[in-house]
């Protein structure tokens, strides 16, 4: 199964604003980090999803609230703040599981 933009949005429904154009070169970029990974090869296209919407997500916080009388205030969701790398996104937290979870299969079935 492939990576589409579609399969990303389904996780990262803060991501819909997005032009697909976008999300494909975040697709790419995931591909490209990917070429110097090891994981079990079942894994590849759950751990390229959520790279993409970890990398989308760097750039398009989820937004956790937003005022509608008139104010416009915006706040992002800090759920990870303070965290650096792939621990910054839920969706890299994700990649880190996932990259776990594949290389203790590895050992096991090796």
């Amino acid at each position: 199964m492939e990576t589409t933009v579609e399969r990303v949005r389904a996780i990262a429904s803060h991501l819909g604003g997005l032009p697909d154009s976008t999300i494909e070169i975040y697709i790419e970029d995931a591909k490209l980090e990917m070429n110097s990974m090891e994981f079990k090869a079942s894994f590849k296209e759950k751990i390229m999803r959520y790279l993409t919407a970890h990398y989308a997500t760097l750039d398009n916080p989820k937004i956790k609230s937003e005022k509608v009388d008139g104010l416009g205030a915006i706040a992002f969701s800090d759920s990870t703040s303070g965290k650096e790398g792939l621990k910054s996104t839920e969706y890299g937290q994700e990649v880190l599981r996932l990259l776990k979870k594949s290389n203790l299969s590895m050992l096991v079935t090796s």
